[in-house]
């Protein structure tokens, strides 16, 4: 074989061995790249679902504590919340009593009507999580409809709590939030359609301030809530629990405590 062939041949074999490290360091990159890629949108993914979650989860947080700390300021003693500034208190503590603790109530149906309409960004990192949160937001709902040996106060039927959710919803810039208290006070006041969607509520609210006795529904709302609370915060990041009013029950209204107990707003017990 010639010098000329043989060169020939090695440079060949070289050639064919250079281009097959070549396919094999392209497909090799165009897999990086593909997973490179692939990391980048999952993780862009999960930052706006985070993003999501802090503009839906956190104000219904702070929504559902809101609630439970009312209701447990009302129901702990027969000197609670009501009793203090509804019953014995002037015109302007009575008229804050009652339409602040409508507003507390309204304010919570109002998130749980906007993660309703947007449930798929309720993701809580996995399947399991996000049916227990549904499960809590329907067993908060069936403790306000349920008519078990609790008579109608402060009952609200589900499609009652999703219509006044709705009424509080506010279109803003950023997506839905909720209506503030001035402009849920001025709509209470010059919106007779508005208002007669609170009337059994604040039908409830005036006889309970009235009178104090065990609200046994209101009862079971504070203990549900305190569930969906821990579970959205979970490690008592935000609200750590130190007071849980009784698990008790009664067919009939009687007094909790005759011991005087402070009262304190929402979220500053």
């Amino acid at each position: 074989m010639s010098t000329e062939l043989v060169v020939a041949s090695i440079s060949g074999a070289v050639a064919l061995v250079s281009v097959a490290i070549s396919a094999r360091a392209s497909r090799r990159q165009a897999v990086l790249a593909a997973e490179l890629e692939r990391q980048t949108a999952a993780l862009a993914r999960n930052m706006a679902r985070q993003d999501v979650m802090s503009r839906v989860r956190d104000p219904l947080l702070w929504a559902a504590y809101d609630l439970r700390s009312r209701i447990y300021n009302i129901t702990r003693s027969q000197f609670g919340f009501l009793t203090l500034y509804y019953k014995d208190g002037n015109p302007q503590e009575r008229e804050y009593a009652r339409g602040n603790t409508l507003y507390v109530i309204a304010e919570y149906f109002c998130w749980v009507e906007i993660i309703r309409r947007r449930v798929q960004f309720l993701d809580l990192g996995n399947r399991e999580d996000n049916r227990r949160v549904v499960d809590l937001l329907h067993e908060v709902s069936k403790r306000f409809s349920s008519d078990r040996n609790q008579g109608t106060g402060f009952r609200l039927f589900r499609g009652e709590q999703r219509a006044i959710g709705e009424l509080m919803i506010s279109e803003d810039g950023d997506g839905q939030g909720c209506i503030g208290y001035a402009e849920f006070c001025r709509r209470l006041a010059t919106d007779q359609d508005f208002r007669a969607r609170f009337a059994s509520l604040d039908e409830s609210i005036q006889v309970l301030g009235d009178e104090f006795y065990v609200e046994q529904r209101l009862i079971e709302i504070h203990h549900t809530l305190i569930k969906l609370i821990k579970f959205l915060d979970e490690g008592g990041e935000r609200f750590p629990f130190a007071r849980e009013l009784p698990q008790q029950r009664t067919d009939r209204p009687r007094w909790l405590s005759h011991l005087q107990a402070d009262v304190s707003e929402p979220g500053t017990e």
